[in-house]
């Protein structure tokens, strides 16, 4: 399914949200748990991924990776909370523990540059509102990334790698409390991915028939 979207689940209690976000957008999307990931991978082949957020901690040895192979497809990569801190850490970043605790519930970002995630919908100088809910943070960007947005708590609320296509958001774009994160969302899969946003269920409902038919 060339048109279609892999968001790969870290555990987040929101992860559903975030398919229903892509749904909303007119595009196909499935989750596989981290797990299983590259599975899902080889047989999707997506025009984009989304890393979502998740509990664990990417400063422990033991926290759940992406594969790393993703970072080398040649594809669109937007990580969410969890997945920024991941793709950061994977990519020759840094990660921390926040020592003031985190950021927990509304925050305001900054926009301080243009990004193809913004397409349409954000301009530099202008504040959003949004919805964090992270204990780490990233304190040193991998080769390549750019802060693009900035909140009090993080300096790097949303970090972006034009060249490569690949977009962090230290925030959750997912839920309603981040009132433009459907958009955020929609842009990725739509405009970084360059994916045509006509599908829907009824489209899907039919295929899936036919094919049972065949």
């Amino acid at each position: 399914h060339p048109d279609s979207i892999l968001i790969v689940d870290f555990g987040s209690q929101v992860t559903q949200l975030i398919a229903r976000r892509v749904r909303e957008a007119g595009v196909y999307s499935e989750i596989a748990p981290f797990q299983s990931a590259e599975e899902a991978f080889d047989r999707l082949r997506p025009a984009g991924i989304i890393l979502s957020g998740g509990p664990a901690s990417v400063t422990l040895a033991t926290s759940p990776r992406a594969p790393q192979r993703f970072f080398e497809a040649g594809i669109p990569i937007l990580g969410i909370c969890y997945g920024q801190q991941l793709m950061s850490a994977q990519l020759g970043g840094n990660v921390v523990i926040s020592g003031d605790g985190g950021e927990f519930g509304k925050a305001f970002v900054d926009v301080k540059a243009n990004c193809a995630l913004f397409d349409g919908l954000w301009a530099e100088g202008e504040r959003h509102q949004v919805w964090m809910s992270h204990g780490d943070k990233v304190d040193a960007l991998p080769p390549g990334f750019s802060p693009v947005a900035t909140s009090e708590g993080a300096p790097f609320a949303i970090v972006a790698d034009e060249a490569r296509r690949f977009y962090g958001v230290q925030f959750h774009p997912e839920v309603v409390h981040t009132p433009d994160g459907g958009k955020l969302i929609a842009n990725f899969a739509r405009h970084v991915c360059g994916l045509a946003g006509d599908w829907t269920m009824a489209e899907f409902r039919d295929a899936k028939i036919a094919e049972i038919r065949e």
